[in-house]
């Protein structure tokens, strides 16, 4: 890591690079719906970190489950948001229609709810149904080639010296200079479970009942963890934390307020297409890792040889394939089942590759994986309605789609192992997948499993200590 001195340095020569890029725009171009990009190179450096010491409400992080692409960017030039969800081809002309002309380097973040009705939580609705954004500045990481970079949207007879002179301020606001330390955390003040310990054997109850009557065949069940704290979180501090858990996994960050985001370290890819080529996988079954590679390799064994874990797992390696038959003139499976080994977890795994049918985009794909019986069920619909019923909570962007859209890739994952940071309080989604043989206090344990990341995220000697506070 370089010293702040020589950050500081890097930020005067970028600030400097990026102004001579702008004056040599002509005031008289004319320029029809698209984006300007402007860049210049970067030597590496953290940017969660740098995100952090940024004053702009509006921050975008996003780096992909091998690391080899991180961004994180700030303000927007263009936002694409709306309180009722559209039908998907709607809202994918509409992030399509500025990038048709725009290289391919400029991306629109962001996602979009589980489920297509209104938000019924009051603290989601900075959020909207979906919202995607490019940010104005960024600093985009690929491989070992760091940028930063600017994106001004000029439409179709707008004045490109005003929007020049805006970004010339804009850019000068920019901080390079920022501590490499930890910073501190809240003391926790209270923990809830919606629902608590007797609410979710009810719940569990009422699956295994819709199993009996033929109804389901598999549902995916959620908890929300609500943790209060003594004052005001920092949503990229909590990102910062959250990534040193666990380096084999999606990190996102969507704050389009101060105070407020959505972040996560989620370890399944919904889908990444590249023009007609496109990979997906199926993801299902849960055991944690073992305190030694002896123990880890008990525990993987018993996950490959549970039938219960085997049938949920098949559900979802079914429905995928089942939608590919219909995108795709060419599907490649995986040959057999593989284990994706994360941190403190471990899940069932299976793998696939197609090309896509012709006229197949991205609003078809979207319509037919998603939601994934990983995180809904089966059958699909009556899933869903059953979740709405025995949940009884909004789940948000919790379990939908998150990524990113070019001119010809996009890549979405699965937004689980996720919190909504709202002022004072964080509020943490899991789910377990449940079928017959399953029983509550292990699907529960599994949830308090798959939340340990960002439990240990929060872990200060001095304020938390959480075994106290488990079940509730």
């Amino acid at each position: 890591m370089e010293s702040v001195k020589n950050i500081t340095e890097a930020g005067l020569e970028i600030k400097r690079l990026i102004n001579q890029q702008l004056d040599s725009v002509p005031d008289s171009l004319v320029i029809e719906n698209r984006f300007l990009r402007f860049e210049a190179p970067l030597e590496n450096l953290d940017l969660i970190k740098w995100l952090k010491h940024q004053t702009e409400e509006i921050k975008t992080y996003w780096r992909d489950r091998q690391g080899k692409f991180e961004m994180a960017g700030l303000g927007e030039a263009d936002v694409i948001s709306g309180s009722l969800m559209p039908d998907y081809r709607a809202l994918f002309l509409r992030l399509e229609e500025y990038l048709q002309n725009t290289e391919q380097l400029v991306r629109y973040y962001g996602g979009m709810r589980f489920n297509k009705k209104h938000s019924s939580d009051f603290k989601w609705q900075a959020f909207t149904s979906y919202r995607f954004i490019v940010p104005k500045f960024e600093i985009f990481r690929r491989g070992s080639k760091t940028l930063f970079a600017c994106n001004i949207l000029v439409r179709t007879g707008e004045n490109i010296a005003k929007l020049i002179e805006k970004t010339r301020r804009e850019l000068s606001e920019i901080n390079f200079e920022y501590s490499l330390k930890e910073g501190t955390w809240p003391s926790l003040v209270s923990r809830r479970d919606f629902p608590d310990y007797d609410g979710w054997k009810n719940n569990i109850s009422a699956a295994l009942e819709a199993f009996k009557n033929g109804s389901l065949n598999k549902i995916v069940l959620a908890r929300r963890t609500s943790l209060r704290f003594a004052e005001t979180l920092d949503p990229i501090e909590l990102l910062w934390r959250l990534r040193l858990n666990n380096h084999r996994a999606y990190y996102f960050c969507f704050q389009p307020k101060n105070d407020i985001a959505f972040i996560g370290g989620t370890p399944e890819q919904l889908y990444y297409r590249e023009e007609g080529s496109l990979h997906t996988e199926a993801v299902a079954g849960t055991r944690r890792r073992g305190k030694s590679s002896a123990e880890d390799q008990v525990l993987e064994n018993e996950l490959l040889n549970c039938e219960k874990d085997i049938r949920e797992h098949r559900f979802v390696v079914d429905s995928i394939y089942s939608a590919l038959k219909e995108l795709c003139k060419k599907i490649v499976k995986q040959d057999k089942i593989s284990i994706l080994k994360l941190s403190r977890l471990q899940h069932l795994l299976m793998q696939f590759k197609g090309t896509l049918n012709e006229n197949i985009q991205d609003p078809d794909i979207l319509e037919k994986i998603h939601p994934t019986p990983a995180v809904g069920g089966v059958p699909s619909e009556k899933a869903m309605n059953a979740i709405e019923k025995i949940e009884n909570f909004d789940r948000g962007w919790y379990a939908g789609p998150v990524g990113w859209i070019s001119r010809n890739k996009a890549e979405f994952a699965v937004a689980i192992r996720s919190g909504l940071v709202y002022e004072n309080e964080l509020f943490l989604y899991s789910g377990a997948g449940i079928v017959e043989g399953s029983n509550a206090e292990n699907e529960w344990e599994e949830i308090e499993n798959k939340i340990a990341g960002f439990m240990n995220a929060l872990v200060d000697s001095e304020y938390l200590n959480v075994a106290d506070f488990q079940k509730s």
